[in-house]
């Protein structure tokens, strides 16, 4: 699945977009993009549902079950299964934007000497 650039329709795979998240620039023209904020709050999102659920069934098991690490087990769990949820879903929904140019901060004009 790819991703195109808004600016040219340049095709981007979909494992540059999630290697490169906020430093992505257009091969083509050169256009800096970013990751749309619909596309990250969803992926976040569904990594804390899958991750809620994961640990809310883990931590039945283990409660049950009791050992060392039963208290440990479910946080890994569910901090793996966010992981790979919110990865695979932005790799899905993933929409790129133009990023917004940045204002240059005050202290970076040059002053006159005094």
């Amino acid at each position: 699945m790819a991703r195109k650039c808004p600016h040219c329709f340049a095709v981007f795979p979909a494992k540059k977009v999630l290697a490169y998240l906020n430093d992505l620039d257009c091969a083509s023209c050169g256009t800096p993009l970013e990751i749309s904020a619909l596309s990250r709050n969803l992926s976040c999102f569904v990594g804390l549902v899958c991750a809620a659920v994961t640990w809310r069934a883990s931590a039945a098991y283990y409660g049950a079950h009791p050992g060392a690490l039963g208290w440990a087990l479910p946080v890994l769990f569910s901090y793996l299964t966010y992981s790979v949820a919110a990865a695979l879903t932005l790799i899905l929904t993933g929409d790129l934007r133009l990023r917004p140019t940045q204002p240059v901060p005050d202290a970076a004009l040059p002053r006159g000497a005094h």
